[in-house]
């Protein structure tokens, strides 16, 4: 069948024949032409063959020698009158010139035309040489001596005329001969050319026959070997293929379409297809279509249909269908299907949805995780800046005292700058869900604001800083202000970093950019320090690498900041590069492109810090935090200030404050215990007490922007983030309670939007090993499978027991420990086994419990192969 849908044009069948026809023609054409000349060649050598036989030359020749054997005869004769044999011999001699002349006279008319006009008449005509001597020579001998002086006389004047007439005729016999040997010559080449044309011509057409039988041979050859491998490749394809006729019967099919459909081999053949298809598109598909008519498959441009199949058993399976037509050797139409058995591709599609859902809770389960972490950190650092801050100004301290909290403060800043490095980190690294919010500001100031900030880090080391700005002036741009901020502090800390009693330059440069209304800026950050090694400067951007790992090392870090810069610098579409030389210095270049501001964007966006941070006028403000230290900590500081100052240990607590008197300003912790911050916001803007309108400012450990909107949507008209310093409190206390709008990196609206990273088996461990270090990693993950697998054996009684509610408890709590650790399949067990008890779905509940010694084993043996990778 898939032969005869090869296609064949008119031309193509009769083009062999008429190949062979003209061949024919040729070959005819050529044989009779040698036909010709070989007749003709014969007819020539024929003609030579009579001449030859009649000796012409000879005898023409001898005509001469017998009348001069005559003469000579007769003078012998004459001389010996006695002698009578010497009569006889003239006699003799006589005769033999009669038969010459005889002879010479029944030659061609055309080769002895010169001797009949003037020498044969000579002889025999009346009168002439023979009728005078024939009576002399029959007589006696006495009348031929006699005769003989006479006769001398006259056979020398014959002698001449027979002699001139005999040259004469032989060079026109000569003449004729050459003639007829050039004729000769000539046939003879035309037929060795027609010759050698023949077998030419027979030896190109044993070539063409040899070629042509080859050819034949290696087509029939390779026919083979195509037709063996198509349906070697459609009996091992794994999608079905079903020949059809023009009515739809199943004409042919592979072993892959006997097992779809469960055929037998002999009942296979002369099915009707669309009794297996389950719906009305299966009539439409075998419809065949005329020339010019488009395509009428139901399905999408790749021609693939889905629809459902039956089985000869009745059962139903989904399919995937493509139809082609084509044509046999009778004209006559058939079709070739192609069918597919996609069960298991939908059922992996509903898998990955699944898993995808499953992915998300987790995604949503890190982010909180990370919020956490971030409050848990934030919090006791919080209280530790605080405290340190009060301390130095409300309280007049020794020497020693000041170098103390001096050491307090440096120790919590550090802290609080790797909190925020991991943090940033997870945000920069999170590419699909980033979002910053772009702003106007100056790309100067913000780096002459970092070199002030860095300047007594610089001095303690004995380093210079030079900031080299445009001549022509540098423009105020809009981009994203927190990452250009980043990318500078973490460059120009670096340097300070590795530089001692050096120089630290920072030059600007800015060139128009491609687009219209954008600059180019190039940033070079140049310092003196120890430099890097040539095969090093592919590993400082790497996350967590530090040069010098030994324990005595003298240069500390975490090795985050350049991967931040880098990847901070890309975040905003730019690049950092990096040239260095050990011992000598390192130069690191950011180019960026960002839009330039116009004069509408160009507003007071960042208050002068003087200001900013100065205490605003005296307010009455609630502060509403469950942890007490921070709670008396900010009281403190807010009462310096000359505030008034209300607590509150919980949400309940400040709802029922707020409702009984009017605040200026209500500073409300996030996480407090009973009622959290959000509600608490929630009940005092709807509960129409005296401070449902009061400003209310959220005080958040959880890093994570993503949370910002559902904060101001329960009502609150700001977030800040802990730690909370006092000139971010005193700027919000301004903008809220005098309209003072002010920009500040410790405003949560302020940071890029991000989202966690997905809650993925090795990501999140990387990413936790990264953070806490692979030995209390491994040592949380073998405790989490403990807990899980003690936590299955009571779980089986409590299911037992019928005590579905206390298995669910202990499942979350399980679960919720296999997530914090990425235990991804464990959590999705226990979590699977929650839900199903919670809504009473028994079966689904079993099937969650007895999955979970399986995914234990599998988690346990997935953790010790990549320990020991």
């Amino acid at each position: 069948m898939f032969s005869e849908a090869q296609d064949h044009t008119r031309g193509g069948r009769f083009e062999p024949f008429l190949r062979m026809g003209m061949i024919l023609v040729v070959g005819l054409s050529t044989l009779i032409g040698a036909l010709f000349i070989f007749s003709d060649i014969d007819h020539q050598l024929e003609a030579n063959r009579v001449a030859h036989l009649d000796n012409r030359t000879w005898v023409l020749a001898q005509l001469e020698v017998d009348i001069l054997n005559l003469s000579s005869a007769v003078q012998l004769a004459e001389l010996r009158p006695d002698d009578p044999d010497r009569l006889e011999t003239v006699r003799q001699k006589f005769d033999i010139l009669y038969s010459r002349v005889e002879i010479i006279r029944g030659s061609e008319p055309e080769v002895i035309a010169g001797l009949i006009d003037k020498v044969l008449p000579r002889f025999d005509r009346p009168g002439g040489f023979f009728d005078l001597w024939i009576p002399v020579i029959d007589g006696t001998d006495a009348q031929l001596r006699a005769s003989l002086p006479r006769m001398i006389d006259q056979l020398e004047t014959e002698t001449r005329i027979v002699r001139e007439g005999v040259v004469a005729t032989l060079s026109t016999v000569m003449r004729h001969a050459d003639e007829h040997r050039a004729n000769l010559r000539l046939s003879l080449q035309q037929f060795a050319l027609a010759s050698l044309g023949l077998l030419a011509l027979m030896a190109v057409l044993i070539v063409v026959v040899i070629v042509q039988s080859n050819t034949r041979r290696r087509r029939g050859v390779l026919l083979e070997r195509s037709v063996h491998n198509l349906r070697a490749t459609i009996e091992s394809s794994l999608d079905a293929v079903v020949v059809l006729d023009h009515m739809g019967r199943v004409v042919e099919c592979n072993q892959a379409a006997l097992d779809m459909f469960r055929w037998q081999p002999e009942a296979a053949r002369g099915a009707s297809f669309v009794d297996y298809i389950r719906n009305d598109e299966g009539g439409s598909l075998l419809r065949p279509r005329r020339e010019g008519e488009p395509d009428l498959l139901p399905a999408g441009t790749d021609g693939r249909i889905t629809m459902m199949a039956q089985r000869t058993d009745g059962s139903t399976f989904p399919i995937e269908v493509s139809v082609a037509q084509a044509q046999g050797a009778a004209k006559d139409p058939f079709f070739i299907a192609f069918i597919r058995d996609i069960s298991e591709r939908l059922e992996r599609e509903e898998n990955l949805k699944k898993a995808r859902n499953d992915a998300l809770k987790g995604e949503e389960a890190k982010s909180r995780f990370l919020a956490v972490m971030s409050h848990e950190m934030r919090t006791p650092l919080n209280g530790l800046m605080a405290a340190s801050d009060l301390l130095q100004t409300s309280t007049d301290l020794s020497e020693r005292q000041r170098w103390l909290t001096d050491i307090i403060m440096s120790c919590g800043t550090a802290a609080l700058d790797q909190v925020n490095n991991v943090l940033e980190l997870t945000r920069l690294s999170d590419r699909d869900g980033a979002s910053y919010s772009c702003s106007s500001f100056s790309p100067v100031e913000v780096i002459e604001g970092l070199i002030r900030q860095n300047q007594p880090q610089a001095a303690k080391r004995g380093n210079k800083l030079w900031f080299m700005t445009p001549k022509e002036g540098v423009p105020r741009v809009i981009a994203p202000r927190h990452l250009f901020l980043r990318v500078m502090y973490n460059l120009i800390g670096n340097a300070i970093k590795f530089t001692d009693n050096g120089k630290i330059s920072i030059e600007m440069l800015v060139r128009p950019g491609d687009v219209a209304g954008t600059c180019v800026f190039s940033i070079h950050v140049s310092d003196t320090g120890i430099g890097i090694a040539e095969e090093h400067l592919d590993t400082i951007f790497k996350n967590f690498e530090t040069l010098d790992s030994s324990y005595g090392r003298i240069r500390e870090g975490t090795g985050l900041g350049l991967g931040i810069a880098k990847l901070a610098a890309e975040t905003m579409g730019g690049r950092i590069s990096v040239q260095s030389k050990l011992g000598l210095g390192s130069v690191f270049t950011l180019q960026v492109t960002m839009a330039l501001a116009h004069d509408e964007d160009i507003a007071d966006d960042e208050c002068d810090e003087d200001v900013a941070g100065a205490p605003a006028p005296s307010r009455s403000i609630l502060v509403a935090e469950d942890n007490a230290i921070n709670r008396q900590l900010m009281a403190e500081i807010l009462r310096m200030a000359g505030h008034e100052v209300t607590l509150a240990e919980d949400g309940a607590e400040a709802v029922e404050v707020a409702a009984s008197r009017r605040f200026d300003l209500i500073l409300m912790d996030v996480s407090m215990p009973r009622v959290d911050g959000l509600d608490a916001t929630r009940q005092i803007r709807d509960g129409g007490g005296l401070s449902h309108a009061t400003p209310i400012v959220g005080a958040t450990a959880h890093a994570d922007p993503e949370h910002v909107p559902g904060f101001l949507a329960a009502g609150m008209n700001d977030v800040l983030v802990k730690p909370i310093t006092r000139a971010a409190l005193f700027r919000a206390i301004r903008q809220q309670t005098d309209g003072i709008a002010c920009a500040d990196d410790d405003l949560i609206a302020d940071d890029p939007d991000a989202q966690g990273l997905p809650l993925i088996d090795e990501e999140l461990r990387a990413d936790l090993i990264g953070n806490l270090g692979p030995d209390y990693i491994a040592s949380m993950s073998g405790r989490v499978l403990n807990e899980a697998a003690a936590a299955l054996a009571e779980m089986h009684r409590l299911h037992d027991e019928g005590n579905h509610a206390a298995a669910a408890k202990l499942a979350h709590r399980a679960a919720g420990a296999a997530a914090a650790v990425g235990l991804v399949a464990i959590h999705r067990v226990l979590s699977g086994y929650e839900t199903a008890s919670a809504t009473d779905n028994l079966p689904a509940a079993e099937v969650a419990l007895e999955a979970l010694p399986g995914a234990i084993d599998a988690t346990a043996a997935a953790l010790k192969t990549a320990t020991h990778a």
